[in-house]
């Protein structure tokens, strides 16, 4: 009875203590195509798709402790042939619709920090953000802290939905 009890408790601690492969370093390394990216109203509950139903981007964590993010809604179209020749209007809408960061992150449980070195916004370089996420099978779903914005009056919870490519 000894025995097998001890053996119970060496396999609690064992299964308890230690990082699972979904919840380490080496479990959310990789590449990630964005399928889904959802605003949810914290005081309504009302969502919807942020930049359509088909927004694209790519995510990648290395194992080492690097990252990078790219994302963008997938409708963006101009009329000129570049947009550095864009009129102001459509270069507006393509910084509204698109956003890149990257950095070195570190990640403990289910929250991930991305300590931002780079970014299309300058106000994120050298600041932390946090992310929490759910790692089952090939998804990640990764979730932001509520943020209010000038155009809500509630405060707005931004999901993401990635799927493994690599």
């Amino acid at each position: 009875m000894r025995i097998a009890l001890s053996f119970f408790i060496i396999c609690i601690m064992f299964t308890s203590c230690a990082p699972s492969p979904e919840n380490s370093r080496k479990g959310i390394a990789g590449t990630w195509r964005l399928v889904s990216m959802t605003c949810r109203d914290q005081k309504t509950g009302a969502e919807n798709d942020l930049w359509g139903k088909d927004p694209i981007g790519f995510l990648t964590y290395t194992p080492e402790g690097r990252m990078s993010a790219v994302l963008a809604s997938a409708s963006r179209k101009i009329t000129a042939e570049s947009a550095e020749k864009a009129s102001p209007e459509e270069q507006l809408m393509l910084f509204r619709t698109s956003f890149a960061y990257a950095g070195t992150y570190t990640q403990k449980d289910t929250v991930i920090l991305h300590h931002v070195e780079v970014a299309s916004d300058p106000t994120w370089i050298g600041k932390d953000q946090v992310r929490y996420f759910h790692l089952e099978g090939n998804k990640l779903t990764i979730t932001g802290p509520p943020l209010q914005t000038v155009s809500d009056p509630h405060p707005q919870v931004l999901t993401l939905v990635w799927e493994r490519v690599e």
